[in-house]
């Protein structure tokens, strides 16, 4: 679990723990993996089906089979070789946001009327990503559709 997961997983309800930590475990992706399917398969784009970018992935692989490998996946995989743990934490971090708004508490209309105490305050947003790097709309694999 990446330091944001345990936050947020430690200001969540304790029965909700076990179930988002299962979940996380599930859909989270592996920094390892990535980097190994990144430097054996990263030219023809191996690493990108693994984090659900498809359309990059066949690109990448299109590529590569149609001869323009050398001046196109070439350096994107050199720079890739470097990058994917960023990524990869990235998308674990989005992850882990996306399973916390299903399981956080919501607040009803009728806890302004209680005198109980209110929740936990819902967690903060994932650190946000370098600012050159391509914004990615549709993670693939998640169990749920996120709103922003």
């Amino acid at each position: 679990m990446t330091p944001y997961a345990q936050m947020i997983a430690a200001q969540m309800r304790p029965e909700a723990q076990a179930t988002f930590a299962y979940e996380y475990q599930r859909y989270a992706k592996d920094p390892t993996l990535a980097t190994v399917l990144t430097i054996v398969l990263g030219i023809v784009g191996g690493e990108s089906y693994y984090l659900g970018n498809y359309v990059r992935g066949i690109l990448m692989s299109l590529a590569a089979i149609s001869g323009i490998a050398l001046i196109v996946t070439v350096p994107m995989w050199i720079v890739r070789c470097f990058t994917i743990t960023g990524e990869c934490e990235n998308y674990n971090d989005y992850l882990a946001y996306s399973l916390a708004m299903r399981y956080w508490p919501q607040p009803t209309p009728f806890d302004n009327f209680t005198a109980a105490t209110p929740g936990p305050p819902p967690p903060t947003a994932p650190p946000a990503p370098p600012q050159n790097a391509r914004a990615q709309r549709v993670i693939g694999g998640l169990p749920m559709t996120v709103t922003r």
